[in-house]
């Protein structure tokens, strides 16, 4: 089933969305679409930025400012949970809804799985195949909440560099590997985090914003040397890339 069947399915069957969106790029993950088919169905919706915990107080304080209507958690680490469990409850009353069901919508791998963990705090069951649901997806009961545990679903239109940066892509599924890699460098800078960069690495700032050229010395750095001591660049982009998607890589 494609992306929009799904989506529209979770939407027409939940009182309140959650749209998770990675903290470290929000506006990279965020679907402008889907975001109006959200409003369009009548929804209450709340964006929830998730993996604080891999950025610095810094930048989570930017992004405090910025999106001030958001809430900030971590999933795996249960912070900001407390926050956005008593926001929920408290759409719930002004709803006049008893149980209400909430639908966690977002990108593959962007941390919806964690979310729900971290609602059910171990005390969660899984409700039977409830009518007009689509399958793939399930009720999972926490406390007085209903929440649709959904499969993370892509756009056609999304491109492939951006899915890798979300970490909705293999990053051995791309032909260019270097791009991304440096993609991921330039959010350092962009953070305004330059010194982070050079230490998370490992490797001596020379003053270049050739990202190519900081690429080459984080291979040299780590030995991923081909035959005659060329440093490897497909070897060292993909394991920046797979750093990146597994949340080792604090901004």
């Amino acid at each position: 089933m494609g992306f929009w069947p799904v989506v529209e399915n979770v939407l027409k069957n939940s009182d309140i969305v959650l749209l998770v969106l990675d903290a470290r790029m929000p506006e990279l993950s965020r679907n402008k679409e889907l975001e109006r088919k959200i409003i369009n169905f009548g929804k209450e919706l709340v964006y929830v930025y998730t993996k604080i915990d891999i950025l610095s107080p810094k930048v989570l304080a930017d992004l405090r400012k910025k999106y001030p209507e958001g809430y900030f958690v971590s999933g795996t680490q249960n912070l900001g949970m407390g926050k956005l469990r008593k926001h929920v409850q408290i759409l719930a009353k002004k709803l006049n809804v008893e149980m209400p069901r909430v639908g966690v919508v977002g990108y593959p791998n962007i941390g919806k799985s964690a979310i729900i963990n971290a609602f059910a705090r171990r005390a969660r069951t899984l409700v039977a195949d409830m009518p007009g649901t689509t399958r793939g997806t399930q009720w999972v009961r926490v406390g007085g909440l209903l929440v649709l545990d959904s499969p993370g679903v892509i756009p056609y239109e999304d491109k492939n560099s951006k899915l890798l940066i979300l970490g909705s892509k293999h990053p051995h599924k791309t032909h260019q590997p270097e791009k991304i890699a440096c993609d991921i460098l330039q959010m350092f800078l962009d953070k305004g985090n330059r010194k982070g960069l050079f230490e998370r690495y490992k490797v001596e700032d020379t003053g270049s914003d050739d990202l190519y050229e900081i690429l080459i010395e984080i291979g040299r750095k780590r030995g991923y040397l081909k035959k005659g001591g060329e440093v490897d660049e497909t070897k060292t982009a993909i394991s920046i890339i797979s750093e990146w998607q597994k949340g080792k890589i604090v901004l």
